[in-house]
């Protein structure tokens, strides 16, 4: 299960700053994307990795099956080809049949030989492409661990940078600086200077 912190992360990935530069938590967020990324494509190879190895463990343990027959049908064959030298030695009249059945089971011997090592060689490069492979899934597993804690460090980061607003809306710093709407300078009223009536006194 992914950690959860990750989808809160990523929620600040198209965040910017006042000048339209992404913030520092925006950057974290594409970092563990990045990581993110890596890490489904590791597990979508070592799915096939996994296929792979469980079909070559049926063909070992076919190959390991035929080639412990095979080891029994040769000791027997060898036993008979023995036998029939021994009987050819020891027999009169019969010699020369005995004699003929031992260099015929002796013939098979070599036939079967040639056929006894290439299925000894096919189980050999099964077993080391099994192995290789069992490396591969290692090695997959391991990588898909480090980025996991990689990106783990990288959200636990963001919240020891950032704290509870790590997972709050941007603050008002953080958001597109809009220019203020420009307003005329008021206009200043202009009084009249009141006239004064001056009254003449008429003469008496």
């Amino acid at each position: 299960m992914l950690d959860p912190r990750f989808t809160q992360v990523l929620e600040f990935i198209d965040e910017l700053d006042g000048d339209g530069i992404p913030t520092t938590r925006a950057k974290i967020a594409l970092k563990i994307q990045a990581y993110s990324q890596d890490v489904a494509d590791l597990k979508s190879d070592l799915l096939i990795l996994e296929q792979e190895v469980g079909e070559l463990l049926e063909t070992v343990a076919a190959l390991e099956i035929a080639h412990e027959e095979q080891s029994g049908q040769k000791t027997l064959l060898v036993a008979e080809a023995q036998d029939a030298s021994v009987n050819a030695a020891m027999a009169g009249s019969g010699a020369a049949r005995l004699r003929k059945v031992a260099e015929e089971t002796r013939a098979r011997i070599v036939e079967f030989e040639k056929d006894f090592e290439q299925d000894t060689a096919r189980l050999a490069d099964a077993r080391i492409s099994l192995e290789s492979k069992q490396r591969a899934i290692k090695d997959q597993r391991s990588g898909i661990v480090r980025r996991l804690n990689t990106m783990s460090s990288l959200a636990e980061r963001a919240g020891l940078e950032f704290g509870k607003e790590m997972f709050e809306k941007p603050s008002q710093s953080q958001q597109p600086r809009q220019r203020p709407p420009q307003t005329s300078a008021p206009r200043v009223a202009r009084r009249r200077p009141r006239r004064v009536r001056v009254r003449r006194r008429r003469a008496s």
